[in-house]
């Protein structure tokens, strides 16, 4: 070897073992940590947990799983009401399911019921809707409880989330089925904006927002003309009557069995209310309670957004009264109830 080249190979040498020894020891400590924190974790008491893989095999999504999971002593205190909803049931079976129902009841020879056969529905898909396949076990159900008698529950068989499914179900439709005004079975609830005004809408439930600060919008938007009659879906007593920064003129009502809360924002300038309407007053569904406005986005009284007119509309689940404000308050999409409300259930003309 030359002479000159003597200084490049030692110093070659040198780096390789170094290298070499840092990459040794990097992969001894690796190996003393896994141990410690094996060791760590057969010492220290293990806090039981929501078996994961049981509901993925099962479809179920892992906030339906925890509603039943046993968790303990303090259970009585964690999980005596529901703490979320996922309402992701599409228009065409929430029609299929209405007309069912009213063909049940006309016949009088089957147990069909709306609730019980979207909860049919939601175990059987793991809360994964598809219209065309689930239009087609609604009415496979039909059949079969007509032919062979039982119930929805009977039909399905044993399954542990059939209770939390009724019970979610119940609190979203509850005091909307029942004696028409037109004397009729069917939905009574009614669609928000009075008949024979333009609306358009599209689901937009879970899009950012950032005026005061950033967050996800809980409501639907159906736009409109300013001066459109909005009308109560569902009745019940006012709560909410007046200004907010967020929803300018708006009413809150809430339902006569207290599980739902109808949000209605942006109402006109000037003039939002119709008369009469007020904090502790008790309307009727269908009752008109203001217009249609764009106001809001201001912590000054009366001041339109910039933006289109349309009805901001909620609808909140209430299971336990922590539930009315703060981090447990649950929202759903009501894209597909607006369609559902619009087509199978009542319009009023003001």
């Amino acid at each position: 070897m030359p002479a000159s080249n003597f200084p490049f190979c030692l110093f070659g040498y040198i780096k390789y073992t170094v290298f070499s020894h840092i990459i040794l020891m990097k992969k001894v400590l690796t190996v003393i940590l896994i141990c410690i924190c094996s060791a760590v974790s057969l010492i220290l008491p293990q806090p039981s947990a929501v078996d994961y893989s049981l509901a993925e095999a099962e479809g179920v999504s892992f906030r339906a799983a925890a509603y039943d999971e046993e968790d303990g002593p303090d259970k009585a205190e964690k999980k005596d009401f529901i703490k979320w909803v996922d309402f992701k049931v599409p228009y065409e079976v929430l029609k299929t399911a209405c007309a069912l129902d009213c063909r049940a009841r006309a016949e009088g020879d089957s147990q069909f019921g709306f609730v019980d056969s979207l909860a049919y529905l939601a175990c059987k898909n793991g809360n994964s809707f598809d219209s065309k396949r689930d239009v087609k076990r609604l009415n496979e159900l039909f059949s079969a409880l007509k032919k062979n008698g039982g119930s929805v529950k009977d039909a399905l068989g044993e399954n542990k989330y059939y209770g939390y499914y009724t019970d979610c179900y119940a609190a979203v439709f509850g005091g909307s089925f029942g004696e028409r005004s037109d004397g009729k079975y069917g939905l009574t609830a009614y669609f928000p904006l009075a008949s024979g005004y333009w609306f358009s809408h599209y689901d937009d439930f879970g899009n950012a927002r950032s005026y005061g600060f950033k967050r996800r919008h809980l409501g639907h938007d159906i736009m409109g003309s300013v001066g459109t009659p909005v009308v109560a879906v569902e009745g019940g007593e006012i709560v909410e009557c007046g200004w907010n920064r967020y929803g300018g003129w708006r009413v809150g009502i809430r339902s006569a069995d207290k599980k739902r809360y109808y949000y209605y924002a942006h109402l006109r300038k000037d003039k939002p209310y119709f008369e009469g309407i007020e904090k502790g007053v008790t309307v009727a569904a269908g009752q008109p309670i203001g217009y249609l406005g764009v106001t809001g986005y201001s912590a000054k009284e009366n001041v339109n957004m910039k933006t289109k007119p349309h009805l901001h509309i909620g609808l909140q689940l209430i299971f336990d009264e922590s539930q009315v404000d703060g981090n447990g308050e649950i929202w759903i999409d009501l894209y597909s109830l607006t369609r559902f409300w619009q087509n199978c259930g009542q319009r009023v003309s003001v």
